[in-house]
Formats: C-alpha cells, sequence, structure tokens
C-alpha cells in the first residue's frame, strides 16, 4: 500500500496527545520569537522602514497566538477551534 493510497496528509492531521515537554518547548521557542520580532519591529519602525517592521508585527502576532496554544495545552485546557 501506498502512501498515496491510505490518505497521504489527511491522516497527518489527525488530533494526537502531544508531549508536555514539546509543549513546554514550543511555549519558549515562541516566547523568544515573540521578543525578537518586536525588537526587530521597534528598530526598523525607528528607521522608517516600515515594511519589514509590519512583517516583523504580522511574525509577532503568529507567535504569540502559538504561544498561547502552547501554554493552554501545557494548563492541560481544551483547546476548541
Amino acid at each position: 500500500m501506498s502512501y498515496y493510497e491510505n490518505g497521504g496528509l489527511k491522516n497527518q492531521l489527525a488530533p494526537r496527545n502531544n508531549n508536555p515537554k514539546l509543549n513546554k518547548a514550543l511555549l519558549i521557542i515562541n516566547s523568544v520569537l515573540v521578543i525578537c520580532a518586536l525588537v526587530i519591529s521597534v528598530v526598523h519602525w525607528y528607521y522608517d522602514d516600515l515594511g519589514i517592521a509590519i512583517s516583523m508585527l504580522l511574525v509577532m502576532i503568529v507567535c504569540l497566538f502559538n504561544a498561547v496554544m502552547a501554554w493552554k495545552a501545557l494548563r492541560g485546557k481544551k483547546i476548541e477551534k
């Protein structure tokens, strides 16, 4: 049976119980990325490079969302879609 006969990507997207170590690592990584994106955004805003500043703000929002989801998973709260 090949990869494509068994549903391919659909099987990889099934919900599973994540490891608390993984959630802790994701929380730390995303928190660091939020801080770095904020600093880079402020620096580029100061030097009037608004394209990169706005892009880094979008990266910061996505990383902040991921950090909140990892924090909720660590606390054991149900994550609703």
